[in-house]
Parts: C-alpha cells; sequence; structure tokens
C-alpha cells in the first residue's frame, strides 16, 4: 500500500494514526520499527517528518474494523429535511446548516445529538471540530476523518477560520457598530465586533465577528451590554420561543483551497 502526503506532517506514526480510523498507534508505531512503513522507501521512524511530495510505503495488510453502528431511527420526513441541510460537502468534511434546537454532540441529558443524526444517515462517522449552541442555527463544519479534523482544528486554534453571525435584539446599542469587551465569570476576556445592518419594527438586526471564542459568549456580551438578543432565555429570560441567532457565513482555506460559504436570507431558520 502507498500513501502519497498531500500536506507536511511533524510525525510520521501520528499521521498514520489519524489517517487509518481504527488502526492502533502501538501497532503502526511497531510496523516502524520493524521497517515495514518507510517514508519514500527509506527506513525511517516513528517521529520522522512528513514532506507534501512524498510517499509512505506500508508492507503490512491492515484489518479495517467498523465498530459503529449507525442505526438510529429517523422518520423519511426528517431526513429529507437534515439532507437539505447539507450545504457543501467532499472527501474531507461537510457544511450543515444546523437546526436550532439540537445539540451537537451528546451530553448527560442528549441522548442524541445533530452528530449522530447525520452520521445515520451518510453511514461514517463524523468528528466535532466547532461547536453551536443549542438554540443556534447555522453553519456548522463537520470533518469525516480524524486526520482532516486535526487539520482544521489547527486552523481554528490559529483563527485562521473566519465565522460570521447574526443577531436580532428589541433594543439598539448607541453606536451602529463597535467592539465589545466584556469578562466572563471565569475571569477570561470577551471581544466582538459588531455592525447593525437592518433595523424595523421586529427588531435590530447586527452583524458579529468574534474576536475570542468562549462559550455562549455573544448572547453573555450582548446581556452584558443592556442589549440581549431574542429569544435569549439563558441570560435575559426572553419569552420568544426561537433564539435570534444564526452563524451565516464562514470562510477558510484549507490544504490551499479557498472555501467561502454564506446563508441567503431563506436558509436562516
Amino acid at each position: 500500500m502507498q500513501v502519497k502526503i498531500n500536506q507536511s506532517f511533524n510525525r510520521l506514526d501520528k499521521f498514520l494514526f489519524q489517517y487509518f480510523e481504527s488502526i492502533p498507534l502501538s501497532l503502526i508505531q511497531r510496523l516502524i520499527r520493524q521497517y515495514k512503513i518507510k517514508i519514500n522507501n527509506k527506513k525511517s521512524k516513528a517521529s520522522s517528518n512528513l514532506e507534501k511530495g512524498d510517499t509512505i510505503f506500508i508492507y503490512y495488510n491492515f484489518e479495517f474494523h467498523n465498530k459503529k453502528n449507525f442505526t438510529i431511527k429517523i422518520s423519511e420526513e426528517f431526513k429529507k429535511t437534515l439532507r437539505k441541510k447539507i450545504i457543501f460537502e467532499n472527501n474531507d468534511f461537510i457544511i450543515i446548516n444546523k437546526l436550532r434546537g439540537y445539540s451537537v454532540q451528546r451530553g448527560s441529558k442528549i441522548k442524541i445529538s445533530i452528530k449522530d443524526y447525520y452520521e445515520s444517515i451518510l453511514g461514517y462517522p463524523l468528528y466535532i471540530v466547532h461547536r453551536l449552541d443549542k438554540d443556534t442555527s447555522g453553519l456548522m463544519i463537520l470533518t469525516k476523518s480524524r486526520l482532516a479534523a486535526s487539520g482544521i482544528s489547527k486552523l481554528f486554534l490559529l483563527n485562521k477560520i473566519h465565522k460570521y453571525y447574526l443577531a436580532k435584539t428589541h433594543k439598539s446599542f448607541d453606536k451602529n457598530s463597535g467592539l465589545l469587551e466584556n469578562i466572563n465569570n471565569e475571569k477570561k476576556i470577551l471581544k466582538l465586533f459588531y455592525k447593525k445592518i437592518n433595523s424595523s419594527k421586529s427588531g435590530h438586526s447586527y452583524l458579529i465577528k468574534l474576536l475570542t471564542g468562549r462559550k455562549h459568549q455573544i448572547r453573555l456580551q450582548f446581556f452584558l451590554n443592556d442589549n440581549p438578543i431574542i429569544g435569549d432565555k439563558k441570560f435575559s429570560k426572553d419569552k420568544n420561543k426561537n433564539l435570534f441567532l444564526c452563524a451565516i457565513s464562514i470562510h477558510f482555506y484549507y490544504l490551499k483551497k479557498f472555501y467561502k460559504f454564506k446563508l441567503n436570507l431563506n436558509q436562516i431558520d
């Protein structure tokens, strides 16, 4: 077996552990020591670096086991709804327009998540690289492999993935645009830019760019600045049924290719 490398990686063993979903790291490291795995057909170490253009030669037949059972009962109507929410798909990731009211992953009180639903529909595992609150809708990335998850997670850490949100409030900030800066209960700094893009009888709409990534940040900052988001029951106890907060745009470079996705008004829940 041969694996062509399309970008640089720090370690041979860690790359293969991410590349092969169900192969133990201990087996990969043993095969490297036995020279059954080589870079450019030359003896290599587990810690050897990989460069773009390298080829990994593997002289071993792996047995792949898919242990997860993707069988969740979903109505045909809901399947159609979820499929329509897939904005984009390639070999590395999918972009979905997340439904409001569904948690991204399981928890102590969450038995089935958005991730579970899409794994059941698509028939293969997905990996979470960022999150949206249960009551927030909009664009979200789910990767198809640990390798892609590692690469895109790194982009998030380096602030190279740019996301924009749309929020609606009853009140209006004194300024049409500006920087909000606050501190949460954990003494961590919260920063975001906002810009008013529309005002009507139903409320005021703002475009938001996060500068820090904290839990519930947008809702908390708008509340702390006396302009809570419509439908926010966590901080302001607003009586509106739905939270008016949506991730409407995301763009980034991945493997030297530029991706940009934006929801139109008809796609915003």
